[in-house]
């Protein structure tokens, strides 16, 4: 059963938000809602925005950084996954894919009291929010565009390198609370590689089955994560309409403020192609 809570009206400047608290498995999935400002009318675009591991920023912080949308009229949805921050729960690839599926239906929900426009529901996506992104996609219709941000494609390499029980050793020692379910390294790194043999996590079936009408990749050149063979991998093989744009000096993750103000241009005009 799914409990969607909205809290008394509130503004953050010129944008109306709300809180999103969904309950699924007797967890609350918590995150904040942020329209557009007045001057555009409902339905609304929508982008939701599928965040990466360990995920570092608040809600809040998303937000900012991608208020720009806002300001082009789409409202933005930012959540955590259960068991990242705010959200009760403990991180799993199937609690994510959940959680990805329960809020496609609030979005519906919303879209059918014309609050946003169903043929106009999107997907900013980054890092490992990439790949649950993309196993949403595999299972619903309705999401006009999928952007992938630095994406994390193949999930099995990672979790097969050795230097993951370091990342996840350091997020527990550095990084208290960031994220719930990994505090045993090796329990959770034996969980995720059987939650990787199930068919529905598999790569190959999931790009298959993507109902997106557009997709998009943005990848840095210098990316130390994910390498252009794993680009093409997915280019290659998900049915839809496709691009990619190579960020020369990016790496994983956006730092330069140069290339920020490429990557926002390159969504802006990803988002408003028709």
């Amino acid at each position: 059963m799914k409990t969607i809570e909205f809290q008394e009206k509130q503004f953050d400047g010129p944008y109306e938000v709300s809180e999103v608290q969904i309950k699924i498995d007797d967890q609350i999935l918590r995150g904040i809602l942020y329209f557009p400002p007045e001057r555009f009318a409902r339905p609304y675009p929508l982008i939701i925005y599928f965040h990466g591991f360990p995920q570092l920023f608040t809600l809040e912080e998303l937000i900012k950084n991608h208020d720009y949308l806002l300001n082009e009229g789409y409202s933005l949805l930012v959540f955590n996954f259960r068991g990242y921050r705010i959200s009760e729960g403990k991180v799993s690839i199937e609690s994510q894919v959940k959680d990805a599926t329960q809020v496609l239906k609030f979005v519906k929900l919303m879209a059918k009291k014309k609050i946003f426009e169903i043929e106009n529901i999107n997907i900013l996506a980054h890092d490992f929010g990439a790949f649950i992104a993309l196993i949403a996609c595999s299972k619903e219709s309705f999401i006009s565009k999928l952007l992938l941000l630095s994406p994390i494609i193949d999930v099995s390499k990672r979790v097969n390198d050795p230097r993951l029980v370091e990342t996840l050793q350091y997020i527990n020692k550095f990084l208290p609370g960031n994220v719930s379910g990994i505090e045993n390294v090796e329990e959770f790194i034996k969980k995720t590689k059987e939650e990787l043999k199930k068919d529905d996590f598999n790569l190959n079936d999931i790009l298959g089955k993507v109902k997106c009408n557009h997709v998009k990749i943005i990848w840095g050149e210098k990316d130390k994560l994910t390498s252009f063979e794993e680009i093409e991998f997915v280019l290659k093989n998900i049915n839809a309409n496709k691009s990619l744009t190579k960020i020369k000096s990016m790496d994983h993750y956006l730092i330069d403020d140069a290339e920020i103000n490429e990557v926002k241009v390159e969504i802006i005009k990803f988002f408003k192609l028709s």
